[in-house]
């Protein structure tokens, strides 16, 4: 068997689980979850349709969509639109078994670059590539195509970039020094080439996996094995350490002593190697593990909130809340509504007006996201100062209030991770931020009344189980142990 050719998509899967690569080679297909298209755009960090936002602010040439059938075919006719100096999107870059499709290649003067040869192998020109991303994020995972594209055109045209860009819907770049991340991408580089050799890397569950249509393979080799990985935010570096002094499993880091592991890794916070093995315990023993007894404010109405958005689309389109009268125990499910880019601002102002009527209230929301948009939409549509205090000073975090006070027996502590194991299911159990979206274009395209009605239920499970997790958190007594004792230390 031939070895594969290497990808800019290779960069993608190996950052998000690096087991993705060889199962898609060597996995047993049958196994393989099917992915809707716009999952992946969604995942990927991408757009839906980057070539109409690019042609907003750049002039380029497209390569007939006919001959991407043969990916020669698509790298000749993009060699010929380098040789005329055109900018060109979605080019195929080609040199040995490397591979690469970069959203823009743009052509520049090369006498912009100090102490570069005053021809490439085009003419007086050189290329840069470009993605065009959801967001002006720089993870590995979005560098390293670019450096992998650039080093192609290095080959193509005898100069290598000096920057790589990003750039997102409103037309703002941003650029990073190619040469600065060379020698880390080669060492990435090495790894996913011994995997596309047949190396199958060592198990490790992380939350990218997630992502992945080989998840439920992943959880399962991980668990076969009882692997360490298993245990919440322990990172392949962290994997690689502990196998150096013979914890390989969940069982061995249970068992571990904390005044040997605290001498054999020197470098670690002794908080994280409690929390480790606090985890690794409760992994075993199945029982959670109360650290301490958070505190919620007494008011008459709480508030629940969760926001769906679609990042392809550069929309926040669905606010929704549950108001909890807690001196009836009385719930409603309210939500504000965007079917478009220009309904965003009417839906924010409903949104500000439904928080004008709010007293005695407090609003809780799970991880940060919430927040970010609140502040995202005070920027884009602005808001009553008092208004923006009112929100600010009366919300509360609960995912930040669980982690710091229970340790629960599951290996992700997102809110579908933590409600589902309390209790709590969802309409649709493979429902997710990522699914609602695809509802949402669903119904966009199709105007079916009963698609909207599974992305309001999905939205109300989200907020019903945020109460849930609150409501199990407000009720749980600390637990006594040497392990809490010393994380108090």
């Amino acid at each position: 068997m031939d070895t594969p050719k290497l990808t800019s998509d290779h960069f993608y899967k190996f950052f998000q689980c690096p087991h993705w690569i060889w199962y898609d080679i060597y996995g047993d297909s049958t196994r393989k979850r099917q992915m809707a298209p716009l999952l992946e755009t969604i995942f990927k960090g991408k757009m839906r349709d980057a070539g109409s936002m690019l042609r907003e602010h750049k002039k380029f040439e497209e390569i007939k969509p006919e001959l991407f059938r043969d990916l020669d075919e698509a790298f000749l006719a993009t060699l010929e639109l380098m040789k005329q100096g055109k900018n060109i999107y979605h080019g195929v870059l080609m040199s040995s078994k490397w591979v690469g499709m970069p959203d823009l290649l743009e052509a520049r003067p090369l006498h912009q670059i100090q102490g570069e040869p005053e021809k490439s192998e085009f003419g007086d020109w050189y290329y840069v590539a470009y993605d065009a991303q959801q967001s002006l994020d720089l993870r590995d995972e979005f560098k390293f195509p670019l450096v992998f594209y650039s080093l192609i055109l290095e080959k193509l045209q005898g100069v290598r970039p000096k920057e790589a860009y990003v750039i997102d819907a409103n037309n703002n770049e941003r650029s990073f020094l190619v040469n600065d991340f060379v020698d880390q991408f080669h060492l990435t580089r090495e790894q996913i080439e011994k995997v596309l050799n047949g190396e199958k890397p060592a198990p490790f569950l992380k939350g990218g996996c997630k992502r992945t249509p080989w998840y439920s393979v992943c959880l399962s080799d991980a668990q076969g094995c009882n692997d360490v990985s298993l245990i919440h935010r322990l990172s392949q570096s962290d994997q690689r350490q502990l196998y150096n002094i013979g914890i390989k499993t969940v069982q061995d880091m249970a068992d571990a002593n904390l005044d040997d592991l605290r001498s054999k890794l020197e470098e670690w916070p002794f908080d994280k190697l409690v929390r480790l093995n606090n985890q690794a315990k409760v992994l075993i023993s199945g029982e959670p593990m109360i650290l301490r007894k958070p505190e919620f404010p007494k008011v008459k109405h709480e508030v629940y909130f969760d926001i769906e958005s679609d990042p392809t689309r550069d929309i926040d389109y669905l606010l929704g809340v549950l108001i909890k009268n807690t001196e009836t125990e009385e719930t409603q499910y309210r939500y504000f509504l965007a079917k478009e880019k220009s309904e965003e601002q009417k839906m924010w102002r409903d949104f500000l007006d439904f928080l004008v009527t709010l007293d005695d209230f407090v609003i809780y929301h799970y991880a940060y996201y919430e927040n970010q948009v609140f502040d995202r939409m005070v920027v884009q549509y602005g808001a009553p100062t008092e208004l923006i205090h009112k929100f600010r000073e009366n919300t509360i975090d609960l995912h930040t209030r669980f982690v710091d006070s229970v340790v629960l027996p599951v290996y992700f502590y997102t809110l579908k991770d933590i409600a589902y194991h309390l209790g709590y299911r969802w309409d649709n159990p493979n429902a997710g931020g990522a699914e609602s979206v695809v509802w949402y274009n669903e119904w966009l395209d199709k105007g079916d009344e009963s698609i909207l009605k599974r992305l309001l239920r999905y939205n109300e499970d989200d907020v019903r189980a945020t109460l849930l997790v609150k409501e199990w958190l407000e009720n749980q007594k600390p637990s006594k142990s040497k392990e809490k004792e010393s994380l108090d230390e």
